[in-house]
């Protein structure tokens, strides 16, 4: 599981830092937001890394917590929906500190690609939580 965690975290760093540096320096002048959208890159890759580690252990202890008020399904949506606002309610303020270009555009794909990895995750161990569903 920790190999797991690992490749999960290191695509979270690359793939979110990438993506914030596209989103922040693509608008026909790059040397305009070049050193902004370096900082976004280190930033959001950074967080992305960390938030993703602690995102894993998250969904786990609000799954198990909720697991005995709500069935398998609202459980799951629930949990989702918790982490991701507690996420971004850090994000979010760190992205406005730095002054990111199209916060919008930056964030998008992660709370896209966030809440589905969120659900999908919680789907593969809902088995270690939900044995007879």
């Amino acid at each position: 599981m920790i190999g797991n965690k690992f490749w999960i975290t290191l695509v979270a760093v690359v793939g979110y830092g990438a993506w914030a540096f596209y989103s922040s320096v693509y608008d026909g002048t790059m040397d305009k937001h070049f050193n902004v959208a370096i900082r976004a890159a280190l930033i959001q890759g950074t967080y992305s890394g960390v938030l993703t580690l602690i995102n894993l252990s998250v969904l786990e202890f609000l799954f198990l917590k909720l697991n005995s008020l709500l069935p398998c399904l609202g459980n799951i949506i629930a949990t989702v929906s918790c982490a991701t606002i507690a996420q971004y309610l850090v994000i979010v303020p760190i992205h406005l500190i730095n002054g990111t270009p199209n916060i919008v555009l930056t964030l998008a794909p992660g709370f896209i690609i966030g809440t589905a990895f969120s659900t999908a995750y919680l789907f593969s161990v809902k088995k270690k939580f939900y044995p007879l569903t």
